[in-house]
């Protein structure tokens, strides 16, 4: 039976900690990803995905929707002082979101597998974990990902049977 290291993704696109929010985007938009690993000095210190930014955006959303409630509740006010009180929630909120970074959204608390572990150990970390990738480590360095689709297309190939030796994906497809 074939182990992590062959369907492993090797050098996979990282990203570092400190990058922006906007930077992260563009790279969502440019590789197709919707995740990569968080490495800082050869070393894997997260994963963050697209769902990990659009939840920071909505709590971003809710602090200001909650600043706006209490100043809200403050009393009556002016149209200037609650129009003042308004462009300055936005202000605030809006430079906090521009200044997030990859580290404000990251996940640390990350699943990883080592290259010689089963193909069968790595279906139940993901299905256990309810996760999309798992990053694959040696000695607590990147060495590759293997992501959900990786792991369908080695159940297609065969991979996962005794003795499974890799199928052609073209002749599945052709059959299909």
């Amino acid at each position: 039976m074939a182990d992590v290291a062959t369907i492993m993704r090797r050098n996979p696109k990282i990203v570092s900690p400190n990058m922006t929010l906007n930077f992260l985007e563009e790279r969502f938009i440019e590789s197709h990803f919707t995740g990569f690993p968080v490495v800082e000095k050869g070393r894997l210190v997260g994963v963050v995905s697209r769902s990990d930014v659009v939840r920071s955006l909505l709590t971003e959303r809710s602090r200001a929707e909650q600043m706006s409630d209490f100043c809200s509740q403050m009393g009556p006010a002016s149209e200037d002082e609650t129009a003042r009180s308004l462009e300055s929630i936005a202000s605030q909120v809006g430079v906090r979101l521009a200044t997030l970074c990859v580290t404000d959204v990251m996940a640390t608390n990350v699943v990883t597998i080592e290259s010689d572990r089963s193909l069968q150990e790595l279906a139940q970390l993901m299905v256990e974990g309810e996760i999309h990738r798992v990053p694959v480590i040696a000695r607590g360095e990147l060495i590759g990902l293997v992501s959900s689709m990786d792991l369908v297309r080695a159940v297609a190939d065969g991979l996962l049977e005794e003795g499974g030796s890799p199928v052609a994906s073209e002749r599945l497809l052709a059959e299909a």
